[in-house]
């Protein structure tokens, strides 16, 4: 049950992260709208790299080294994900600077996505400390 909770919670990270650099690219390109296909690959790529983020993502209990090696396997796997469905689904060729941009695109995703859920996360554990602090100082 906490693995599919994970997943969702990624899917919505992720998804959200993902749409928002999209929205970014297409207005630099001066694209207006964005078509049904469009949001459904969008979720579709949310979702796949949810599903790998959630079988690949680093553990609190790793050590350094293997968090930061666990780290850049993640990314890596991520890039192939969305440099494959970026072609498939249209958003890039697999041309040099459209590799780029996808690897600096997943890259803004990644950071964008650590830092959504590294801040939600320490904002949950403060209100849990403080929900204790008040229940055990009464008590006391």
């Amino acid at each position: 049950m906490r693995k599919i909770l994970e997943f969702f919670k990624w899917f919505f990270y992720i998804t959200t992260s993902v749409l928002f650099i999209c929205a970014a690219n297409l207005a630099l390109s001066g694209v207006d709208i964005i078509s049904a296909k469009m949001m459904w690959n969008i979720l579709l790529s949310g979702l796949i790299t949810a599903l790998v983020t959630t079988l690949l993502r680093p553990d609190e209990k790793d050590g350094g080294k293997i968090m930061i090696i666990k780290i850049i396997i993640h990314y890596i796997v991520l890039c192939v994900v969305m440099i494959i469905c970026g072609h498939r689904f249209g958003w890039m060729e697999f041309l040099l600077r459209d590799i780029i941009m996808m690897l600096v695109s997943v890259a803004i995703v990644y950071f964008i996505v650590f830092f959504a859920s590294f801040w939600i996360d320490l904002k949950r554990a403060e209100e849990i400390n403080q929900k204790l602090k008040e229940k055990y100082s009464d008590k006391e």
